[in-house]
């Protein structure tokens, strides 16, 4: 008893140690995360500890008193593993601390970084205005650029552009390779061939043939023949469709020509069809190569003949469009106003050839066209008509016919019946003297006789009656 109690004596510190790291590793609720399940029940010091906390008991269990030494050291190093453990979690939370506001900076300093581009142009404003420069430029980030380029392109998209139409669907956009190519081209020179085999059955009927003569001609049969056109015809298909582009290409080079991009377009896709006719594979060229010449050849020959309201002859043509050209290439060169004589030197012609071609080439004026941008008057208003006669003209006329029916007067009847009749007085239809001998019974030769003297009787009198006022309206 007396062992039992000094031991107690010397171990009530230990106990109360023991007590106090329960109480504090009961307020510390990292420890409770940290420490392990299997730590928990080695230790039956945490286990007896935690139970009489949780209990509020103010009296301690029974223990024995052989392993109260050994209960104290376990719970004096699970109290400092605690405090080490503790220090390290406080550590580790730092650096994550740390960490995660240097990520957040770093994402904001991301975000903030502003795309500079390039000076120059500010330079030369500031050193032409005599202004300091400006030494940094921010702009918005990539990605807000993008979306407000995004939200143009949407804003700008109509469904109805001809071009979209023109180049809809995935064939436009993929290029054929040569093999794939050679393949479309063989299946539709055998279309040729079928189609060749039924205009020579058309030629020797008089009308169109059937499908079962035209398959005994080609040797095949019905279900045979329609499939085989079916797949020659899609091929034909893919094959112009494949192709587009290219025509696409070749008709945005001549806009502004007098035709519009669509005019051009569908003058290209003729002449890619007519290439599929003519193209024979023997030639050892791509299918793209020989189409291009023949596509260029329609839209050229298209502008020539429907650009222009009165068509010039081609020379004439081909000769402008090198005028044009050289003062386009003036203009590259900043002379903006080249004269006369530096487009003939350039284009090779004379000054005098240069002014001909210039006043051919003049586009006619619409009489519906306005004159001024803010009136409604057109040149038909303000035009005269050259088939109506002025007023006082016609008046003039009007006397001068009343003057020379009175003239007449002085000729005998049959002298005014031959000057009536050979310029056409009566009707306006003058008469030759053969025609006007057979009405009188008469020669030509003698007609001319009474011609010459009735005329030679007007003159005499024409200063008498007044008709010399009458010179400046005869034609």
């Amino acid at each position: 008893m007396e062992v039992g109690t000094s031991v107690n004596e010397e171990n009530g510190g230990l106990d109360q140690l023991v007590l106090e790291s329960g109480y504090c590793s009961l307020g510390w609720p990292k420890f409770w995360n940290l420490k392990s399940p299997l730590q928990i029940a080695q230790s039956p010091s945490w286990s007896l500890t935690v139970q009489s906390i949780t209990a509020n008991t103010d009296k301690l269990m029974p223990v024995e008193a052989t392993n109260v030494i050994d209960l104290a050291k376990k719970a004096l190093s699970a109290s400092k593993e605690a405090a080490l453990l503790a220090e390290k979690c406080s550590d580790l939370d730092d650096v994550v601390s740390n960490s995660l506001r240097t990520t957040c900076s770093s994402d904001f300093s991301v975000e903030e970084v502003k795309t500079v581009r390039s000076t120059r142009h500010l330079e030369r404003q500031s050193k032409t205005r005599r202004v300091p420069k400006a030494r940094d430029v921010f702009h918005e980030p990539y990605n807000s650029r993008r979306a407000d380029v995004q939200k143009k392109i949407n804003e700008g998209f109509d469904p109805k552009d001809p071009l979209r139409l023109f180049l809809w669907g995935p064939e436009t956009k993929q290029l054929l390779t040569a093999k794939e190519e050679s393949e479309l081209v063989a299946q539709v020179q055998d279309l040729m061939r079928l189609e060749k085999a039924k205009k020579s059955l058309q030629f020797q009927f008089g009308r169109e043939p059937t499908l079962v003569e035209w398959a005994d001609v080609v040797g095949l049969s019905c279900s045979a023949l329609q499939s085989q056109l079916c797949a020659c015809n899609i091929s034909r298909e893919k094959l112009i469709t494949a192709n587009l582009r290219m025509v696409v290409h070749i008709a945005k080079q001549y806009q502004g020509r007098g035709l519009s991009l669509q005019d051009l377009m569908q003058e290209g896709s003729m002449g890619l069809m007519k290439s599929i006719e003519k193209f024979k594979p023997q030639v050892g060229c791509r299918f793209g190569t020989y189409a291009y010449w023949w596509i260029r050849q329609t839209v050229r020959k298209a502008v020539f003949l429907h650009s222009r309201t009165i068509r010039l002859p081609e020379n004439v043509y081909h000769i402008l469009g090198k005028v044009m050209e050289a003062k386009r290439s003036y203009i590259q060169e900043g002379n903006h106003n080249p004269t006369k004589e530096e487009l003939a030197k350039r284009t090779g012609i004379t000054v005098d050839k240069l002014e001909r071609l210039l006043f051919m080439a003049r586009m006619p004026v619409s009489m519906q066209r306005t004159v001024w941008a803010d009136q409604a008057t057109t040149f038909q208003e303000i035009t005269a008509d050259t088939e109506i006669e002025i007023p006082d003209v016609g008046a003039a006329k009007q006397l001068m016919r009343q003057h020379v029916h009175g003239l007449l007067n002085i000729l005998n009847l049959k002298e005014r019946q031959i000057i009536r009749l050979r310029y056409g007085i009566e009707d306006g239809k003058p008469k030759s003297l053969s025609e006007i001998g057979n009405v009188f019974g008469l020669s030509k030769e003698r007609v001319r006789q009474l011609e010459s003297r009735a005329l030679y009787k007007l003159k005499q009198c024409l200063g008498s009656h007044g008709l010399e006022a009458y010179a400046d309206l005869l034609v």
